[in-house]
């Protein structure tokens, strides 16, 4: 008569085939290395042995199982997918930069450009590739052998303008500079040089692109100016460095280390009279730091927003005739305090906070109520609360 069993003899049935199989497994490896149990405490200990070793033969065998379907599920994922490691269209090889959508630079050896369309390498033996920052569909590239350089379109891939030059340029407003045969001149997307004239080269200038129509460039005197797309003066070559900023202000500067500023179109906003000029893009403003130490804040069009910008206030104390219980010297508060600028100059302040002096002095100590001790670039002076000197000695 046919009986259901219950769980739980279905588990202890389980069980028991379970150890019987281990059990057989251990007399098979006892059998495999010739091992004869002649009493009982040796075929207890052989016992224990082969359990252990087929127990790792077990998990040996699902270890290898485990591996092998993975690699299987890794090879029908690549064939799916088309994606080999050998493959310049995996997504995830670190080595690929997408130069757009569908064109790819694959910059470990061997390195090439790859058009991910139509499946077919585009150029080979690329040392690197520079894409223009106004989207330009021409991208500049550098031969790993001659590191000549030229222009590939980088929605194709396709090399439009051969490496031939010493030196190129991004495209910049749809032109670019490119150096050859030691002298610098512009082309179009055709390679068609351009203005008709030739510049000389100088590795102070890093940026001959243009910007808002004007390109920085050496004129005579070893000086820097900036030319239109004419190749015409804009701003005659009189300073000894020029630098672009992305808020459209050219920074310039002349051999004293003297810093201007000029707008987008070349126009003086700040002469050269700063010791520092830098423009603050989060702020919206621009810091400046003037030839005698004064620290100001400037909005965009160079209105002054705070005329004395400092990075420290504090009071200053001074050593009175009277005597503690201790018999230790009284400290008293001077009237003015004392202020400090970011290149660590300091100058007198009231307690309004208006400033008294320039920020001239090295060090400032309060010697009375009224009197204070400066140390400057001509020497020491004595200044009372209003930053006349007094004409006293310490």
């Amino acid at each position: 008569m046919f009986k259901l069993m219950s769980r739980k003899e279905k588990t202890n049935k389980s069980s028991t085939a379970f150890g019987r199989g281990i059990k057989q497994a251990a007399r098979w490896v006892a059998k495999m290395f010739g091992y004869k149990a002649e009493n009982k405490f040796a075929r207890v200990v052989w016992y224990v042995f082969a359990t252990c070793a087929a127990i790792v033969a077990v998990y040996v065998a699902i270890a290898l199982t485990i591996g092998i379907i993975d690699e299987a599920g890794y090879a029908i994922y690549n064939f799916k997918y088309h994606r080999r490691d050998h493959n310049p269209t995996y997504l995830h090889d670190f080595s690929n930069e997408y130069v757009s959508p569908y064109v790819i630079y694959h910059s470990s050896c061997p390195t090439y450009i790859y058009n991910a369309t139509t499946g077919r390498r585009t150029a080979t033996d690329i040392r690197w590739i520079c894409k223009s920052s106004d989207g330009d569909s021409l991208a500049c590239f550098s031969t790993v052998e001659d590191q000549k350089r030229g222009y590939f379109n980088r929605f194709t891939g396709e090399v439009v303008i051969p490496a031939q030059y010493d030196k190129a340029w991004i495209f910049s407003e749809g032109v670019a500079c490119v150096l050859d045969k030691g002298m610098l001149h512009f082309i179009d997307h055709k390679g068609q040089t351009l203005m008709g004239k030739v510049f000389p080269y100088t590795e102070r200038i890093d940026d001959y692109c243009f910007h808002n129509g004007l390109c920085q460039m050496l004129g005579d005197d070893n000086r820097i100016g900036l030319i239109d797309k004419q190749g015409n003066w804009v701003v005659n070559p009189e300073y000894y460095e020029i630098a672009y900023d992305t808020k459209g202000f050219w920074l310039v500067q002349d051999r004293e280390w003297n810093y201007g500023l000029l707008d987008a179109k070349g126009q003086i906003l700040l002469p050269i009279e700063y010791d520092d000029i830098t423009v603050h893009h989060g702020d919206s403003c621009i810091f400046v730091r003037r030839l005698d130490h004064l620290n100001q804040v400037l909005d965009f069009e160079c209105n002054i927003i705070n005329p004395c910008n400092f990075d420290e206030v504090e009071k200053m104390e001074y050593s009175t005739d009277e005597y503690d219980e201790e018999g230790n010297l009284k400290s008293a508060t001077a009237n003015c305090l004392r202020y400090r600028t970011i290149d660590w100059n300091y100058g007198l302040m009231d307690r309004n906070g208006n400033m008294i002096t320039l920020p001239s002095y090295s060090s400032i100590t309060a010697i009375g109520p009224d009197r204070y001790h400066c140390n400057g670039p001509d020497g020491s002076v004595i200044l009372d609360s209003k930053g006349n000197e007094c004409g006293e000695k310490l």
